[in-house]
Formats: structure tokens, C-alpha cells, sequence
């Protein structure tokens, strides 16, 4: 989870350093989020963990977005179905 929070705070380029934000924010009310913003931070996620979202999990109302474990266990299991050479491994 701190892996996801880094990449959020890093991708989108906010001025608040990532332990400040609690495991239980849900990121889209950590700053108001456009759909570019959104993308960047898609992009972001899929290149740490070297994973390719799905576009029907993207779909689903941004659910991601309003809670992070729902984010953290869609990547693991991202990880384990799709494993890849340039995959660096589960959320911490």
C-alpha cells in the first residue's frame, strides 16, 4: 500500500509527501482528480508494478479510487494471473 500512495503522490505531482496520507483515505478525496489525472496515475500504477490494467476494472466507477485495499489486491492479483519479466512485485 505505501508502494500505491508513493505512486499516487509522485504521478500526480502533489505537494503532500505519501505517509501523510492515511491508509484509509480514499484517494479521490485526497485532491480533486480529472480524467487526465486519473490517466497518469493509471499509467503510473501499471508501470511500478509492471502490470496492464484491465479496462473493465477501470470501468467500475473508479472504485479503486475511493478505497485503496481494493486497488492494492486488484494489482496482486494482476501479479500473480500475469506474471511478466518486467513485473516488480505486490504492493507493500
Amino acid at each position: 500500500m505505501a508502494r500505491i500512495r508513493k505512486v499516487f503522490v509522485e504521478s500526480l505531482h502533489l505537494n503532500v509527501r505519501d505517509e501523510e496520507l492515511p491508509y484509509e483515505q480514499m484517494l479521490e478525496g485526497a485532491v480533486i482528480l480529472d480524467s487526465i489525472a486519473v490517466l497518469e496515475f493509471v499509467t503510473a500504477v501499471e508501470k511500478e508494478f509492471g502490470i496492464t490494467m484491465e479496462p473493465k476494472f477501470l470501468e467500475v466507477e473508479f472504485d479503486f479510487l475511493r478505497d485503496l485495499s481494493v486497488l492494492g489486491s486488484y494489482i496482486e492479483r494482476r501479479i500473480e494471473t500475469h506474471p511478466s519479466a518486467e513485473s516488480r512485485g505486490a504492493p507493500e
